[in-house]
């Protein structure tokens, strides 16, 4: 995995975002199997095209500006031998070119912070089940801030028209990958 494919991916979506425009895109969440077991864990396509980040609970938040902050699970060594290696906030920065990495635990204070002072907030419209209400939330903690200067988004978009146009049009690393994909099948 080249980081630098995803930041260019980054680069190019904030430029469409506006100069106070904020994207929330969030991966998948893991689907419980029964009390023991989860079902194999299916990233979300969105999150994953702008991250090659693959592991579960993770949100990555995207400035117009290009700032780029990860929230992802904390290591745990102990979950680690049942849920597998974890990257981690502390790895993530260099691991995935992202300005700023925190564990998904502070989604709560962070997400109402990264929102200020911006005008347009982006996020993908029904495909995640009660991400419209928990940004409702952090907006409203937003708004309790107005009257020490903080300023709240005005305008809700959907992240998704952005990103299917610029997934329409295959960048060289997917090429390559289409083409090896291609050749293995036609081996098969």
């Amino acid at each position: 995995m080249n980081p630098l494919i995803y930041a260019d991916r980054r680069a190019r979506l904030a430029a469409q975002l506006g100069k106070h425009g904020v994207a929330i895109i969030p991966t998948a969440t893991e689907k419980p199997r029964n009390r023991d077991n989860d079902y194999l864990f299916r990233f979300d396509s969105y999150f994953h095209y702008l991250t090659g980040f693959t592991e579960p609970n993770a949100w990555l938040v995207l400035r117009g500006d290009g700032h780029s902050t990860l929230l992802c699970n904390p290591k745990d060594l102990e979950r680690e031998i049942w849920d597998g290696i974890r990257l981690g906030p502390d790895a993530a920065p260099e691991a995935l070119d992202v300005q700023a990495a925190y564990p998904v635990t502070e989604l709560g204070t962070k997400l109402p912070e990264l929102l200020e002072n911006q005008a347009t907030v982006w996020y993908p419209f029904a495909v995640h089940p009660g991400l419209e209400t928990r940004v409702d939330e952090w907006l409203q903690a937003v708004r309790r801030k107005v009257r020490q200067g903080a300023s709240c988004p005005d305008t809700q978009r959907d992240v998704c028209v952005l990103l299917d146009d610029m997934r329409m049009i295959k960048d060289t690393h997917e090429q390559d990958l289409m083409r090896r994909a291609a050749h293995i099948s036609a081996g098969a």
